[in-house]
């Protein structure tokens, strides 16, 4: 919100989507903070104390307040829609819900008597709608960065780092300090891969292709173009490749469990919120190479690498590499 140097009496920030919530509310705190004003933090059941407060601005608070509430379904309504129609901004109370608002609650009350632009959800895409939703992000994120970026190649980025938006606004503000050092305004592929380097082709997104495929001499290419591009950060690339693949070999092995236990096609995607297509095109053919004692192996293994790095094992990367060949059933090669 742009509205956080003369910030209205109430504003609701809820959601599912934690990365752009949370980021909302250290913009309303930093803000606060630029500005001399207090801030504070409440539970919504400390209705009393937010009464408190409320009512004793100019008295107690010589100082302008922003109350953040967490939990706040538990707010007392009346109170806060009279501060809102109060118009009185010495006191600032933003209710922080981590989830999507539920209908007919008491949150939901307070969001539908505010004006829309008091209340900023931030709800996680469907799972087949994650790429285009961290596409229009990467667009955004460098608009908000005063450069330009197309679609196109806020895809390619996507397909390279993944859909999580805290590592795309990270990789984004590198470019845009790049176009800026160059006195350039709008990204090309050339500036992508130059600031991307670590994670377009040379990053972990290949390696989870190759394994969905359980193509064995994909995944040794792969796995030799990452670990080049990481000399001397094995660890983190280690890590990152783990987190990458643990996250997509959790998603097989559920349908693979299901698959097993005769459900439906249907119902798979039902209970795995993923879209029929999205479903039968890419998990369901994965699920079926792995199988589900294969991928209970895969994921044991993973968790065996990380445990390692942890413990400072000084070839984590060859571990890992052993450890996919292994469950590829294949010997690891250079």
């Amino acid at each position: 919100m742009s509205r956080w140097k003369n910030p209205p009496p109430v504003v609701v920030l809820s959601g599912s989507e934690d990365y752009l919530r949370s980021r909302e509310l250290r913009e309303a705190v930093s803000a606060a903070d630029a500005s001399g004003r207090g801030v504070e933090y409440l539970a919504g059941a400390d209705v009393e104390e937010l009464r408190r407060i409320l009512s004793s601005t100019g008295v107690l608070f010589q100082e302008e307040v922003l109350v953040v509430v967490e939990d706040p379904e538990a707010v007392d309504a009346e109170m806060i829609l009279q501060h809102h129609e109060a118009e009185n901004n010495a006191v600032v109370v933003v209710l922080y819900h981590e989830a999507d608002i539920k209908a007919k609650s008491n949150l939901a009350r307070i969001a539908e008597a505010l004006p829309a632009r008091f209340v900023a959800r931030f709800e996680k895409p469907k799972p087949w709608e994650e790429a285009e939703h961290a596409s229009r992000f990467c667009v955004s994120e460098a608009t908000r960065r005063g450069v330009r970026l197309t679609m196109p190649l806020a895809d390619g980025i996507v397909k390279s780092v993944g859909t999580d938006l805290g590592m795309l606004s990270f990789e984004i503000e590198k470019l845009a300090m790049l176009l800026r050092a160059e006195g350039l305004d709008e990204a090309t592929p050339a500036h992508a891969r130059s600031v991307l380097g670590a994670f377009t082709e040379l990053g972990p997104r290949p390696i989870v292709d190759a394994l969905e495929r359980r193509d064995v001499r994909a995944t040794g290419t792969a796995l030799a173009s990452m670990r080049r591009t990481h000399a001397g950060q094995a660890s983190g690339a280690t890590i990152r490749a783990c987190a990458f693949i643990g996250a997509a070999a959790r998603g097989w092995l559920h349908v693979a469990s299901l698959l097993q236990a005769d459900v439906s096609h249907e119902e798979i995607a039902q209970r795995t919120k993923l879209h029929p297509f999205v479903l039968r095109k890419t998990i369901l053919p994965a699920a079926r190479r792995w199988g589900q004692g294969d991928l209970i192996s895969l994921l044991k293994s993973l968790a065996s690498v990380e445990r390692g790095v942890r413990n400072g094992h000084v070839n984590p990367w060859v571990e890992l590499e052993c450890a996919l060949f292994r469950s590829l059933g294949a010997e690891a090669v250079g």
